[in-house]
């Protein structure tokens, strides 16, 4: 849609009848207006234009000069957001972060926040009435009655995805893939994933691990649960039984994934009842990075996802769609940032009992002296029979692991900011701040404040 702005020269409107101190006035019955500058320009710094029309009796001024401007204006897109936002989750909020980020750069661009659009419109304020896209969590029926209105969409939950149907998503199966990964880099031969089989981003990512698995010849199960939604005691109960039975199936040292940090915590807590240690018996990794619940201790080890994108991209297709672009025959896919390491996973596997043991033992109690006759006594094993078990089982000595793990909790303290440098030197071993800083200059090439920056700034984008 666009309009015509027309503006006079101030110095010819100076010289019409009945024009007092740079006011215009018509003698017919129309609206007075405001003097007119001498550079007319269309300023506002609204997304809505409004155009005033000064009218004047042709009759009145014959033969004046005038200077008319010609503007074409567009009229903004107005964009309805349907994103579920009082869900405190990421693909909730961080999709609409990447919506409004969209938004901000597009001087085009009105968005209103409205979770049901297209729903009775005729008993619903102007402001809700009508939409030129939405960007939503689109359910069947929504989708439905959109198409039935023409309204463009582009849809954001992968559950409800469909052939046709402009969608921006997350790449489960590469989740899946990176899950893999992450668990064989830690020397992990048994893996297993636990998930419910109507979820379709769950069933992709299972997809993505037993691919990766096979590859690798390492041993996957996969458990199929026909529920994971929790909305009743009794629902937590059933889950509870479930993941009982799934850990009586397993044989440590095993990685399992799970969907939510939730179910991650409460698996957790079934692993201490049987005495299970957590990452040495069972390492965890959650496809969802819930930071409230992941970052509890002991902390649980999940999957980054990169939300904010997918809300981003979702404009910017929405926007090109508009433009009169065709949509994308394929829905388009966002891959995770990554695996956001922390205690669930802090564990190199082994099948060694004496260098699985000497590990839990190192891990318990990184803030202390260890020396390798300690470690030795505590194991029930020599000192030199313990460093040729840990060099046959890792190929590395002992000293070379406590240095790892020392080095990796700090990591992953300098990820949460409650924590003073001086503080996780002490926690983890690693002396004092400015003995700290030299360890992490020397093996990563930056100091802890450096490393501190350089991942919460990944961690925020």
């Amino acid at each position: 849609m666009s309009g015509i702005l027309l503006y006079y020269s101030s110095r010819a409107l100076q010289s019409l009848p009945g024009n007092r101190g740079g006011s215009l006035t018509d003698s017919g019955p129309s609206n007075p207006t405001s003097s007119v500058p001498d550079n007319p320009r269309f300023v506002s710094d609204e997304p809505c234009f409004v155009a005033q029309k000064c009218c004047y009796r042709a009759q009145s001024f014959p033969l004046v000069p005038l200077l008319w401007v010609v503007c074409s204006v567009n009229a903004p897109r107005r964009i309805a957001i349907a994103l579920n936002l009082a869900e405190p989750y990421a693909q909730h909020q961080d999709v609409f972060l990447g919506v409004r980020r969209y938004a901000r750069e597009q001087p085009h661009w009105q968005y209103v926040v409205d979770e049901c659009p297209a729903y009775s419109q005729n008993r619903r304020a102007e402001l809700f009435r009508h939409y030129d896209g939405v960007i939503a969590r689109a359910s069947p029926p929504l989708q439905r009655r959109l198409r039935r209105q023409g309204v463009p969409l582009v849809n954001t939950w992968y559950q409800h995805a469909r052939r046709g149907l402009p969608g921006v998503y997350q790449d489960s199966q590469r989740m899946g893939e990176l899950t893999a990964e992450h668990f064989i880099d830690r020397g992990f031969r048994r893996l297993s994933l636990l998930y419910g089989d109507q979820h379709r981003a769950a069933s992709d990512a299972a997809i993505g691990l037993q691919q990766h698995c096979e590859k690798a010849d390492v041993a996957l199960l996969l458990r199929r649960i026909p529920n994971l939604q929790v909305d009743t005691e009794r629902d937590w109960l059933e889950i509870e039984q479930c993941l009982t039975a799934w850990l009586d199936d397993l044989t440590p040292p095993v990685g399992v994934c799970l969907q939510e940090a939730a179910l991650a915590r409460l698996l957790i807590n079934l692993c201490e009842a049987r005495g299970w240690h957590v990452p040495q018996d069972l390492a965890i990794v959650s496809l969802n990075d819930n930071r409230m619940i992941a970052e509890l201790h002991p902390q649980i080890t999940s999957v980054h996802n990169s939300f904010e994108r997918i809300g981003y991209e979702a404009a910017a297709l929405l926007d090109r769609l508009l433009s009169g672009e065709p949509a994308p025959e394929e829905p388009i896919f966002i891959p995770p940032k990554g695996v956001v390491a922390r205690q669930s996973t802090d564990h190199f596997a082994v099948e060694n009992p004496v260098v699985a043991a000497a590990l839990r033992f190192v891990s318990e109690h990184l803030s202390e002296k260890l020396s390798v006759a300690r470690i030795a006594r505590e194991v029930g094993v020599s000192p030199r029979s313990l460093q040729l078990h840990f060099s046959a089982a890792l190929g590395r000595p002992i000293t070379d692991e406590i240095r790892r793990l020392r080095l990796t909790a700090a990591q992953r303290m300098l990820a949460d900011p409650a924590w003073q440098i001086n503080e996780i030197a002490c926690q983890t071993g690693l002396g004092t701040g400015m003995a700290m800083s030299h360890i992490f200059r020397r093996e990563l090439g930056m100091s802890p404040k450096e490393y501190r920056k350089e991942v919460l700034g990944k961690r925020d984008k």
